[in-house]
């Protein structure tokens, strides 16, 4: 955390972090929950849903969340997605709070928006957000400007996008790749060096059984073979993940898995 963190510390609203919800302990997380609404003025529940980006492809239990989410509501505490990795697809569906009960009060988006191709994004909100700003008073009035907001190119680009992913070729390719993640996870979890493997949608990640640095030299090295190799995979320390566009086929699937098979060899 003090890597993304550290340099604004001290700039920070004060943040208190819960346990990820496995399907174990719903219970103790929501009683935590209690005890801070309890002793603090909360402002806001801000999470990833269904899967943890940067926290190396950290995947929880969509029930845990959703029941986050109900306490939540309860309490007139605001809830804020941060779906700009997960919306669009990646977690089998349009956006991954479609697979919970219990919806954001805020939702920000980004990406996949533009398929990629051009800088956008969109803070959406429900109509209670919305009409807290909204007043005949300027100075209650939620100030927004800034220099690329509308722009015409990325919001083409993004109806593009938008389009192609509603369109029956890309839902069916969504379907194959969660398909062929599925296979290549039967087939790699029980290699000694594979600690455990998860997926949700097309993300497929797996953690090595081997202690390395999230940025020292044996990550380093695994980095390097996989690029040498033509397979564009970014490891975060021990953890491999594929994130695969749409449009992948199964030849270019069958070399990823493959690569990695083989960067097991040789650590």
């Amino acid at each position: 955390l003090s890597v993304y963190n550290g340099p604004f510390e001290d700039f920070f609203i004060e943040v208190k972090r819960i346990p990820t919800p496995n399907g174990t302990n719903h219970d103790n997380i929501l009683a935590q929950l209690n005890a801070i609404s309890k002793t603090n003025a909360v402002a806001a529940f801000v999470y990833e849903p269904l899967v943890q980006g940067a926290a190396a492809m950290k995947m929880h239990d969509a029930q845990g969340l959703d029941a986050i989410l109900k306490f939540c509501k309860t309490q007139n505490i605001i809830t804020v997605a941060d779906e700009v990795m997960t919306g669009f697809g990646k977690t089998g569906k349009s956006f991954a709070s479609i697979h919970l009960t219990n919806q954001p009060d805020i939702i920000c988006l980004s990406k996949a928006l533009t398929a990629g191709l051009l800088p956008m994004a969109i803070t959406s909100c429900t109509d209670k957000i919305y009409n807290a700003f909204l007043s005949n008073d300027i100075t209650k009035g939620f100030f927004h400007g800034h220099t690329y907001s509308a722009n015409p190119l990325a919001c083409t680009a993004a109806l593009a996008g938008i389009e192609l992913l509603q369109s029956e070729d890309i839902q069916q390719n969504i379907k194959r790749i969660i398909a062929s993640h599925q296979a290549f996870g039967e087939r790699i979890k029980t290699h000694p060096k594979v600690a455990r493997i998860r997926q949700t949608g097309i993300i497929f990640a797996l953690d090595l059984n081997v202690e390395m640095e999230r940025y020292g030299n044996l990550r380093d090295q695994l980095f390097k073979f996989f690029m040498k190799n033509g397979v564009f995979l970014r490891p975060l320390g021990n953890t491999i993940y594929i994130l695969a566009p749409y449009v992948i086929t199964d030849e270019e699937l069958n070399k990823i898995y493959s690569t990695i098979e083989n960067a097991l060899e040789i650590i």
